[in-house]
């Protein structure tokens, strides 16, 4: 759930806005850190919360941006975790 788009719903949503947002060629160069804050399990259930910056470069001129993050997982009959809700917001609005 990313600020001011409309919700994703479904694997192929998902991966066609990745795929329509990393085709775009860029003048500029970004960068990101996530760090894991929190993990709380829950059974077949796992929250994960972090902080997070980005880091973007436009002739030579760096702009960060600061957000918190929450992903709720859910465990596979195979054992691996799938994402449900990958939801973050900006801690400022946009300059």
């Amino acid at each position: 759930m990313i600020p001011g788009v409309p919700i994703l719903e479904g694997y192929t949503s998902i991966l066609d806005s990745y795929k329509k947002q990393f085709g775009i060629p860029r003048d500029y160069k970004v960068t990101m850190q996530e760090p894991v804050v929190e993990v709380l399990p829950m059974g077949d259930w796992a929250m994960v919360r972090g902080t997070g910056d980005s880091k973007k470069i436009v002739d030579g001129v760096s702009q960060t941006r600061t957000y918190k993050w929450i992903i709720l997982s859910r465990k596979q009959k195979d054992g691996s975790w799938k994402i449900v809700w990958d939801i973050f917001n900006y801690d400022h609005p946009i300059n």
